[in-house]
């Protein structure tokens, strides 16, 4: 779940963090060297801490969507579980990619409530390609439960069916597996969140992890991980084979 606490964090200091990036930019190569984040573009995540689509009233995003769709190396990424319309009237002539999560709506249901249905997000495809945005998808957590298979094919279907054909080069999509932390599960037990955790926590599945940061968590056991990666990447490519796969893990 994305957002933990009852606090919403505002940075205030949006035009120093743009004046920053202009300095790293100011260097770099241009055109950058291709690779899997962007043919072109040196590419930044704008969203890491926040979700654009639901905090747009809290920020200066139209200066900071501007930023990078006037700079000539430049391309902002961000995912989001929301749909905002007013987005639609910023024109950022594909300089910045929306990443739209996607899950099956059983498990979105408990995962992030209130949230933007998982058919609404669908549906919002064309819609914001055609307004200018790059659109790709996010499969985040991907999360392995008794029929998650066959759920991740009616997803699939709905996504097939949503995307016309000359949308479908541009729709791309990152694809990660659960991890989960012991602290995080704790603390989801003692607000109440027990049905979700059940789907979260399964430590006959699971096994410890450290991050490159070093904090400690769980992630399925390899052997496992291996074969759902399989299962899920076989399914994708049955139904969706146009929806090239950025990285999976």
């Amino acid at each position: 779940m994305r957002y933990n606490y009852d606090t919403v964090f505002i940075n205030d200091n949006s035009d120093e963090i743009l004046h920053k990036l202009a300095q790293h930019l100011a260097p770099l190569p241009f055109p950058k060297p291709a690779n899997q984040v962007d043919q072109l573009y040196w590419t930044y995540d704008i969203g890491c801490s926040t979700d654009i689509s639901l905090h747009w009233k809290h920020y200066n995003w139209p200066g900071v969507f501007d930023f990078f769709r006037d700079h000539a190396k430049a391309k902002a990424t961000f995912a989001t579980k929301y749909v905002n319309e007013a987005m639609l009237a910023y024109q950022p002539q594909k300089k910045i990619r929306i990443r739209f999560s996607l899950m099956p709506q059983s498990v979105s249901t408990l995962l992030e409530p209130k949230t933007t249905p998982i058919t609404e997000r669908i549906a919002a495809i064309k819609a914001f390609s055609r307004a200018g945005y790059e659109v790709h998808l996010n499969f985040s957590p991907i999360v392995v439960y008794e029929g998650w298979l066959q759920e991740y094919r009616v997803l699939f279907e709905e996504i097939a069916a949503a995307v016309p054909a000359e949308l479908q080069q541009e729709v791309a999509a990152e694809c990660i597996f659960l991890t989960h932390n012991p602290w995080q599960h704790e603390r989801n037990l003692e607000r109440g969140f027990a049905e979700s955790e059940a789907l979260l926590w399964q430590p006959e599945k699971q096994e410890a992890k450290q991050s490159q940061y070093g904090s400690q968590g769980v992630r399925y056991q390899i052997p496992l991980k291996r074969e759902y990666i399989s299962q899920w990447q076989a399914l994708h490519d049955e139904i969706i084979p146009w929806n090239t796969i950025r990285y999976i893990f």
